[in-house]
This record gives C-alpha cells, sequence and structure tokens, in this order.
C-alpha cells in the first residue's frame, strides 16, 4: 500500500488500534489456519472516490481473503456506498441478514 493510502488508513484506528496492531491481529488469525463453522458475510464499500481502479481491485482481493476465515462466507460489496454502507445503503445491510 502507498504511504499515503497507510496514512489514510491508520487515522481510523485512533480509538481500536493501530495499523501494526491491525496487521498482526490477521498475521495471527491466518496462523492459526483454524477455518469457523458460522455465517460470515462481509460488506465491502464499491465506492470509495479516493481510490484508483487498481486500488479499489486490489481491496476487493483483501476483502475476498477475508471470506477464509469461515466455511460459511459470502461477500456482498454496495456498490453505491462509501464507507459507511449502512447510512448509504442500509438495505444491503438488511437484506444481508437474510442471506444465510
Amino acid at each position: 500500500m502507498s504511504k499515503e493510502f497507510q496514512e489514510a488508513y491508520n487515522k481510523q484506528f485512533i480509538y481500536e488500534g493501530n495499523y501494526d496492531e491491525f496487521m498482526e491481529s490477521l498475521k495471527q488469525l491466518k496462523e492459526s489456519r483454524k477455518k469457523l463453522n458460522v455465517p460470515l458475510i462481509v460488506l465491502s464499500a464499491g465506492k470509495k472516490a479516493h481510490y484508483s481502479e487498481e486500488s479499489q481491485e486490489l481491496w476487493n482481493e483483501m476483502q475476498k481473503e477475508i471470506l477464509q476465515i469461515s466455511s460459511k462466507s459470502e461477500l456482498v460489496i454496495a456498490e453505491n456506498s462509501a464507507h459507511y454502507i449502512q447510512n448509504d445503503e442500509p438495505d444491503v445491510v438488511i437484506d444481508a441478514k437474510k442471506i444465510n
């Protein structure tokens, strides 16, 4: 990821943690190789104005990797939403509950 993207990404973890802690958590999960057997729906924003087309494709690939956490997973891309899907397309969130 570009330095600019990493800086923007890091800013969102003011209250939750930081980028390094997040990446360490993902690493630990991958190393555990444990797969959950619970429904997992990954909702991903499809409209990120600050992303290039290449960055958006990379983001979508990273979202798909999350699906490996569970044997019952599905990716839903909210095409008309930015980060706050629940505000931009609340029906996508509501309908996602109905998938599994």
